[in-house]
């Protein structure tokens, strides 16, 4: 037993482990991966020196992007490179610059910026269409308005496109000889709740020559056909549009009787998707 009054005796503190030396880190560095690698070159000077060494990024690059290779020469020459995967922006790392670093961070980006593009804030219960089908002396042979989401019945491949069919058949409407025009508006109703006004825009308004009218393939005892005109949408904003409004009237009989309206949105000879159009049109109606 200690006596009264014996000091009690404290364990000795371990001391730190040394750092390890300076001739080991390159031997280290080799089997790091690129995040590893741009952590470890914030610690100190010496470490940014054998962990950014512009080999171990050429060999990274190598391995994950080979094609970025040939791309070296053509990129600048800066000392930034911070956009590096451990996003490190000490004073230690902008002192040597490695171009295969910046070359490696810039491809590693490139797939963070590939991303889906984010759903349309405008919905197909928020719009509704109104169409308009006049003879060149504006006497109205067709007119219709449809809300969207109660459009597209019976269209074939209309699953998740930008494609719409309205069924006309019981107005008894003709196109008749000579040339026809086609007004289509896309309106954005007050069903959305959010207190916006409503809004339009107009899609098409475009004549269709009446030798294109005549030439719709519409067979004798009851046969049908088609005769339809598309037009360049405007653009949401500056220069040339890519988008095409397209409408297509389906007809029956001799006397060339409207019995369906298809109305779609095209781009590069393809219908876009249901998504496409209500993000076009959001530029426009929101």
């Amino acid at each position: 037993m200690r006596s009264e009054g014996e000091a009690t005796a404290m364990p000795a503190r371990r001391a730190s482990p040394p750092p390890p030396p300076w001739e080991a880190l390159p031997l280290v560095a080799p089997f790091l991966d690129a995040a590893s690698l741009a952590a470890a070159s914030c610690v100190s000077t010496s470490w940014h020196a054998a962990f950014a060494a512009d080999y171990l990024w050429a060999r990274l690059c190598a391995q994950h992007y080979p094609s970025a290779l040939g791309l070296l020469r053509h990129l600048p020459d800066t000392t930034d490179d911070s956009a590096s995967s451990g996003r490190c922006r000490c004073s230690s790392t902008t002192t040597s610059s490695s171009p295969h670093r910046r070359l490696f961070a810039l491809f590693r980006s490139a797939s963070t910026r590939s991303r889906v593009l984010p759903a349309p804030r405008l919905a197909l219960a928020d719009v509704a269409f109104a169409v308009d089908i006049l003879t060149a002396g504006g006497e109205t042979i067709l007119s219709f308005a449809v809300a969207a989401a109660e459009a597209g019945g019976g269209v074939k491949n209309a699953a998740g496109l930008f494609l719409f069919g309205v069924d006309v058949g019981g107005r008894s409407a003709a196109i008749g000889p000579g040339e026809w025009r086609v007004r289509w508006t896309a309106v954005r109703t007050g069903t959305r709740g959010d207190g916006g006004a409503p809004a339009a825009v107009l899609m098409m308004d475009a004549k269709v020559p009446a030798a294109r009218a005549a030439g719709a393939i519409v067979g004798f005892g009851g046969g049908r056909g088609e005769a339809g005109v598309a037009a360049g949408l405007p653009a949401p904003g500056c220069g040339g549009a890519r988008l095409e409004a397209e409408v297509v009237l389906e007809l029956a009989g001799e006397e060339k009787m409207i019995e369906k309206v298809r109305l779609g949105v095209m781009c590069e000879c393809r219908y876009v998707s249901a998504d496409e159009g209500l993000r076009y049109l959001q530029h426009f109606l929101l």
